[in-house]
């Protein structure tokens, strides 16, 4: 089961990272759930606190704000990337 799951994370990283969409090669890049699935709301200024506060004392800089993929799966919801500088 454990192999399946690592398995299955790698496979969506990779897809993640194909899109373009995100960088994952690029170890100053952060990625936060702002919406608790793909039909809430998201919670864009709650997302941007808790990057500054993960930022801190640097900036948040390069702040993408990504929308549910429509995949179905429980964890599809909103997104927020951005880098620290």
């Amino acid at each position: 089961m454990k192999k399946l799951i690592i398995i299955s994370l790698t496979a969506l990283l990779a897809a993640c990272s194909s899109t373009g969409k995100i960088d994952l090669s690029n170890r100053n890049s952060y990625g936060l759930k702002c919406s608790p699935n793909a039909n809430s709301a998201p919670n864009w200024e709650g997302c941007m606190g808790t990057a500054e506060q993960m930022c801190a004392p640097q900036k948040v800089a390069n702040v993408q704000q990504l929308s549910p993929t429509g995949s179905g799966s429980p964890d599809d919801s909103y997104f927020m990337t951005f880098s620290c500088q």
